[in-house]
């Protein structure tokens, strides 16, 4: 260890006993060695002398938050889309690591996906609103990459509502984005087929938490509670889940947000074989599943959190005007949004921004697929993007939204 790990101080006599070991590495003014810790004091003269020129070194204990990988802050404007972008694409990196090494150097894996989530919580920070609307708006990516990331996203929202501390917040985003890595080779097979799940491929869906949690354990992964939330985040309450049946509070709450942010996110995604479920569909299904499923207070505040029309959502207004939700307000019924159709037709030649607090633009709708129009996400937010940090805290009315 370096000297600039240690605290330095000065030696007092009554530091320091004649024919016992000293207990600390003592230098000189200069950081030269002048004994080593343990060496043994042999004399009234040697003792004198340290205790006039030596500088004694106690190992500075770092406080632990300091170990612990921090949000990355963005000093500059970013596009959180294009950001959000690299990210899958540095997920994938990974994802083709662990399949082309079994056993990659010990740290790499973690390391990297440390760096991914870390990332990621400085976008959310930066810009939630859009990070929710990469959820909803993202597709240029496999269902087995894209999913991760719109599982990290949601339940990153969630810790940060709970103000969950720092460690654990990163374990949580660790296991999101990971959780499901022993299914990558059979994800885009899955993704498409139209048939029910044979025999053997329910076999390898109920295995794949404890499969992934070996393969991450293979990599050198050492974050006990991310290898747990692996293994735990298809379990439900009502013990219907697997690989293992637990239930109630045998599943940890993180892994209960992990439920929650997995299924929203299937459900919204579209697939070969459907469109994606409508998003207030979806949150009715998570609703009337709350208290024997998924965790009753976490629904509530899962569904809290992204609204009636989270961004990213397509809706008609009153005026027959085809907008995309670009932010949440206290109001969780009048979100924010940009217009980008006229009531007659015509795209705007740019986004109208409208609040749909007013009776002229309130939201009629939400939209089918076939109404949805291909636009880049960045035009719809603008180049500052839409934050809006106020939300409601009362949970109550949630039930009468949806």
């Amino acid at each position: 260890m370096f000297l600039r790990d240690f605290e330095l101080s000065r030696i007092m006599p009554e530091h320091l006993k004649v024919d016992h070991p000293v207990p600390w590495p003592i230098y000189d003014e200069f950081g030269k060695l002048l004994m080593a810790k343990g060496a043994v004091l042999r004399s009234e003269r040697q003792k004198e002398i340290l205790a006039r020129v030596g500088l004694f070194a106690r190992e500075a204990n770092p406080e632990p938050e300091a170990e612990v990988p921090q949000p990355v802050r963005f000093r500059r404007k970013v596009n959180p889309f294009n950001e959000f972008d690299e990210l899958c694409l540095k997920l994938e990196a990974v994802f083709t690591l662990m399949e082309a090494e079994k056993r990659p150097n010990p740290g790499i894996i973690k390391k990297r996906v440390y760096e991914i989530c870390t990332t990621l919580q400085g976008l959310v920070e930066y810009d939630a609103d859009a990070l929710l609307g990469a959820v909803h708006l993202a597709d240029q990516f496999p269902y087995h990459v894209l999913h991760p990331m719109q599982i990290a996203v949601l339940s990153e929202l969630i810790m940060d509502r709970l103000q969950a501390e720092q460690a654990v917040r990163l374990s949580v985003l660790a296991a999101a984005l990971t959780c499901n890595l022993a299914m990558n080779p059979y994800q885009q097979r899955l993704h498409q087929q139209r048939t029910p799940l044979n025999d053997q491929q329910r076999r390898v869906i109920n295995r794949h938490p404890l499969q992934t949690r070996q393969s991450l354990e293979e990599a050198g992964v050492d974050d006990l509670l991310w290898l747990e939330l692996v293994a735990q985040h298809h379990e439900k309450l009502d013990g219907s889940g697997y690989p293992l049946g637990l239930s109630g509070d045998q599943i940890r709450r993180e892994a209960r947000i992990l439920a929650l942010a997995d299924v929203y996110s299937a459900m919204v995604t579209p697939r070969p074989y459907r469109n994606p479920i409508k998003h207030k569909d979806s949150l009715r299904d998570i609703f009337t599943q709350r208290g024997s499923k998924f965790d009753s207070k976490l629904t509530l505040l899962f569904l809290n959190e992204l609204g009636v029309y989270p961004p990213g959502v397509y809706v008609r207004l009153n005026n027959g005007e085809l907008a995309v939700v670009i932010g949440r307000t206290p109001d969780p019924r009048s979100p924010l949004v940009a217009s980008i159709r006229k009531p007659s037709g015509d795209l705007f030649l740019s986004p109208r921004r409208r609040n749909t607090g007013s009776e002229q633009f309130g939201i009629r709708s939400a939209c089918n697929v076939n109404e949805r129009i291909k636009i880049n996400p960045a035009t719809l937010w603008g180049i500052n993007a839409i934050r809006v940090n106020v939300m409601p805290a009362d949970l109550s009315g949630i039930s009468d939204l949806i």
